[in-house]
Formats: structure tokens, C-alpha cells, sequence
């Protein structure tokens, strides 16, 4: 999932009650799990909640974009391995993708296996 960069919300998502739906909230009250009365301000104050969520990265967006490439094969997905550096390491990996012309991760890789390999 990625962090949602467009306008919120899309254009195909309506969030107000509409004339057809069967709440009718001149006569019913409607209440949340912890016994709150749900009102119009009450929706509008949930919605800028989530829209708050999202604008701070607390909340991850699907998108339809796809994942990369399977490096495993096609169909599949690639078995991911993660570690820490100090920071000092993750800039000499970054210069030294850049001037490859390689992405840190296929760095990673190529020193992962280099040293397997070494035994």
C-alpha cells in the first residue's frame, strides 16, 4: 500500500447520506458502540479524522498499481530480507547505487549473494 497523493475524496466516493438511504435522521437516532449519538456533525468530524489520518501517512491507501517485478518468478512474490545500517553505510550504499547506475536494493543483492557465495 502507498500514502494517498490525491484530492480526498476520489471523485467516484460520495460520503453524505443521499435522499434514497433508509436512515432518516429528523426521526431516528442512531448511536455508535460507545453510546454516542450520531449526528451530522458527528459524520463530518469522523470524516476529517480519516482525512487527517491519511494526510500524516497513518493510514496506508491501496492503489491499483501493482507490486515490482517477482525476482523469483513470474506469478510470485519475492521473499524480502531487511536489516538496519547505521546511516553513514546507507549513504555509502546510496552513492554507490547512483554512480552503478543500480538501485540500493540490487546493490544489496549483489553484495548479499558476493558474500554467500565467498562462503
Amino acid at each position: 500500500m502507498t500514502e494517498h497523493r490525491e484530492a480526498w475524496p476520489p471523485d467516484d466516493i460520495e460520503l453524505v447520506l443521499d435522499h434514497d438511504s433508509e436512515i432518516d435522521s429528523d426521526f431516528e437516532e442512531i448511536y455508535d458502540s460507545k453510546g454516542n449519538r450520531i449526528t451530522d456533525k458527528y459524520v463530518d468530524d469522523a470524516i476529517a479524522d480519516v482525512h487527517r489520518a491519511i494526510d500524516e501517512g497513518h493510514v496506508p491507501v491501496p492503489t491499483s498499481r501493482g507490486g515490482r517485478p517477482s525476482l523469483t518468478r513470474e506469478g510470485t512474490h519475492s521473499p524480502r530480507v531487511s536489516f538496519r545500517v547505521p546511516e553513514e553505510l546507507r549513504e555509502r550504499a546510496k552513492a554507490r547505487a547512483e554512480q552503478e547506475g543500480k538501485t540500493v536494493s540490487a546493490l544489496a543483492r549483489e553484495a548479499f549473494e558476493q558474500f554467500l557465495k565467498a562462503g
